[in-house]
């Protein structure tokens, strides 16, 4: 019985430290899923913004060719 009267307060005060720890790495694992979430919405947008960029490049080197093949008759 005297184990038993020791041990008790040990464990439970084991679990209390054990539920606040889990409680902190949540915070923290909400924390972290938040500033991903924020990273990655402006990488998309970075994506979105280059790939705009780039169809209005291949407009205007499409744009070039043709008047390139205007000017110069070898090029058709």
């Amino acid at each position: 019985m005297t184990d038993e009267a020791i041990t008790q307060p040990t464990i439970q005060t084991l679990l209390e430290r054990m539920d606040a720890q889990t409680a902190e790495m949540r915070k923290g694992f909400a924390a972290l899923e938040e500033s991903l979430t924020v990273r990655l919405d402006r990488i998309d947008s970075m994506v979105h913004a280059t790939r705009a960029d780039m169809l209005a490049i291949r407009a205007d080197f499409s744009e070039l060719r043709g008047q390139l093949r205007e000017l110069i008759p070898a090029l058709k």
